[in-house]
């Protein structure tokens, strides 16, 4: 009877042990579940930050790593806002690359106010120096062409490159001031685009070392139709910086 008691207390205590064995690693594996996760919440906010520019609300994502070389700043078109950049996966992409990566609403766009007493030029520059975004590739389709080519000709502030994707205002400039722009570029448009594509391919095209890109069957928002082929392009272009 004894040695039947101390058998089973035996027995007892092996399940114990092998029960707070399970909850140790269960516990354990959540808790490093539970830090990954946070070590990537503090990387970036998901929700939109805002910032004041000339007394006006901007807002715009900051998907910032805990170290990077440098910032990629994504401008969009007319139909568009900063939330194509994040549903189209840009943002994830350059962010897990080791990019700095910012998707703002332009003026009167999105969830940022009209900037009435500011040029196009003038607001990219105040939101730049706000960011203290010197030294950045300004990613610019369509409408903000009209924001990011005066600023790539003024050279101010500095920039590390330029991704025109079909941009307005490409004429603004003489062919020789293209021939002479001193900065790495990638052109992207779409093969379709029939509007924007003869003026890339002259304007653009002209430029010093400049990586021409046509996404093939590609529209004026080309990037939204190939999105693997865009993104494999830009992270290509960011490599040789």
């Amino acid at each position: 009877m004894e040695l039947n008691i101390q058998v089973n207390r035996t027995c007892l205590y092996i399940l114990l042990f092998f029960f707070a064995g399970l909850m140790i690693i269960y516990l354990g594996g959540s808790f490093s579940e539970k830090c990954a996760i946070q070590d990537t919440d503090m990387a970036y906010s998901e929700s939109p930050l805002h910032i004041d520019v000339n007394g006006n609300k901007v807002a715009y994502y900051d998907y910032l790593p805990t170290s990077y070389s440098l910032s990629v700043l994504l401008l969009h078109g007319m139909r568009f806002s900063k939330e194509n950049w994040k549903t189209l996966g840009t943002l994830d992409t350059l962010l897990e690359s080791g990019y700095r990566a910012i998707a703002v609403d332009l003026p009167g766009y999105g969830d940022s106010e009209q900037s009435p007493d500011l040029s196009n030029e003038e607001f990219l520059r105040q939101f730049m120096t706000k960011l203290d975004l010197e030294s950045t590739v300004i990613v610019s389709p369509s409408m903000s062409g009209g924001f990011a080519i005066p600023v790539v000709f003024s050279g101010r502030p500095v920039l590390s490159g330029w991704v025109p994707i079909s941009p307005v205002s490409i004429s603004s400039h003489k062919l020789e001031e293209y021939q002479s722009l001193q900065l790495p570029v990638l052109a992207v448009y779409g093969e379709n685009d029939n509007q924007f594509r003869s003026q890339v391919e002259k304007y653009l095209g002209s430029i010093p070392g400049v990586k021409m890109k046509m996404i093939e069957g590609g529209s004026h928002p080309c990037y939204l139709d190939s999105p693997d082929v865009w993104h494999q392009s830009l992270l290509h272009f960011l490599s040789g910086h």
